[in-house]
C-alpha cells in the first residue's frame, strides 16, 4: 500500500524507463473481458464524451510510439500532458502536475523542499507528516525516508530487483500481507499502466478498500523515481467490489552509494473515513517498520535465487 513494476530496461533520450514486465505475467491479468473491446477503449469512452473525436490505440502487443496517444500534430503535443492519456488525469492534479518526464521529476522533487512534521526516527527509519499536499486537503500527506546498508544482503540487489520485488503484482502479493488483490488492469505504454489494488481492513478503522491507480517510473542520472496516482473516480474501467479509496500522491525516489540504499517514500491517501487526531502518529510507525521488515526479507531471498 505504501507504493505500488517493472522487468526489463530500456535506453531512451539518456532516460531509463522501467515498466516492461515480466513474461511470467499471463495477458489475462491485464484484460478482464473476453469481449473485443479493450479495457483502454473503455477508458477512452470518457474522452470520446467530452469532445475528443480522434485518437488511436496501438496493438495490444505493442507499445505507443508517441509520447501522446491522441493522433493531434507535434505542436499540439507541447500543450498536451503527455506521460497518460487526458481522461486520467484528476481535476485536482490540472495545472498542478506537468504529466511529462521532467515535469513529474519536479513535482517529485517539490516534495522533498516541504516543511513535514517528525512523528519517529528510529533505526535509519524516519517518518514525517504534513496536514495537506498541493493536490489535497482531505488527508496528510506522509514522508518516509529509509537507508538501508547493502552489507544486509548475501547478495546486492540491483534497482531492477529492489522495485520489482516492491511494485511487481505477483511477486508483491507473495509477501504483503495487507493484499487481497493486485493486478495490470491495462498496458499504456512500455513505463506506463493502470492497475487495480484491493486491500485487507487494517488498524481497525479501514476496511477493506480498492484503489485504481496509473502509475509511471523512471530513471535519471541515476536515480529511480515513480509516481502513481488514482484515476478519476468516473472512468469506465472501474467495477468496485470494494469501497474505493483514492491515491493522491504516491511517490518513490531510490538511489545509492558504495555502502546504502535511500528510499524517499510520499504517500496521501484518501481513505472516506475521518481519523482521530494523533491517530497516524500512534499507529503508523509500526504498521511502517512490519512493511520494511517483510519487504527486506523477501528482497533477500528473492535475490538469493536470481
Amino acid at each position: 500500500m505504501i507504493f505500488r513494476f517493472i522487468s526489463k530496461i530500456k535506453q531512451k533520450d539518456k532516460i531509463l524507463y522501467f515498466f516492461k514486465f515480466s513474461k511470467k505475467m499471463k495477458s489475462e491479468e491485464v484484460t478482464e473481458n473476453n469481449d473485443n473491446k479493450s479495457l483502454l477503449e473503455k477508458i477512452f469512452g470518457c474522452c470520446m464524451e467530452k469532445g475528443i473525436e480522434q485518437y488511436e490505440l496501438s496493438n495490444k502487443e505493442e507499445s505507443y510510439k508517441e509520447p501522446s496517444i491522441f493522433s493531434k500534430s507535434k505542436k499540439e503535443l507541447e500543450n498536451e500532458f503527455s506521460i497518460f492519456p487526458t481522461c486520467t488525469i484528476r481535476n485536482e492534479e490540472l495545472n498542478k502536475i506537468e504529466f511529462t518526464e521532467n515535469g513529474i521529476i519536479k513535482f517529485i522533487l517539490n516534495l522533498k523542499s516541504l516543511n513535514y512534521q517528525n512523528i519517529y526516527d528510529e533505526n535509519n527509519l524516519k517518518i514525517s507528516k504534513r496536514n495537506s499536499s498541493i493536490i489535497s486537503d482531505k488527508s496528510p500527506l506522509i514522508r518516509f525516508e529509509l537507508k538501508k546498508n547493502k552489507n544486509y544482503f548475501k547478495n546486492i540487489p540491483d534497482f531492477q530487483a529492489i522495485i520489482e520485488v516492491m511494485i511487481n503484482p505477483e511477486i508483491r502479493s507473495k509477501w504483503d500481507e495487507n493484499i487481497i488483490e493486485y493486478k495490470i488492469k491495462e498496458k499504456l505504454n512500455d513505463n506506463s499502466d493502470i492497475i487495480k489494488i484491493i486491500t485487507k481492513k487494517q488498524l481497525d478503522k479501514i476496511s477493506e478498500k480498492e484503489f485504481y491507480d496509473k502509475r509511471i517510473g523512471i530513471i535519471k542520472d541515476g536515480i529511480y523515481y515513480f509516481f502513481s496516482s488514482s484515476i478519476p473516480d468516473n472512468s469506465n474501467i472501474i467495477s468496485l467490489d470494494y469501497e474505493k479509496a483514492n491515491n493522491y500522491i504516491c511517490v518513490m525516489i531510490l538511489k545509492e552509494d558504495k555502502d546504502n540504499f535511500y528510499f524517499d517514500c510520499f504517500n496521501q491517501i484518501d481513505f472516506n473515513i475521518e481519523f482521530p487526531e494523533n491517530f497516524i502518529d500512534i499507529n503508523l510507525p509500526n504498521k511502517a517498520v512490519n512493511f520494511f521488515q517483510k519487504y527486506f526479507e523477501f528482497l533477500k531471498i528473492y535475490c538469493i535465487g536470481k
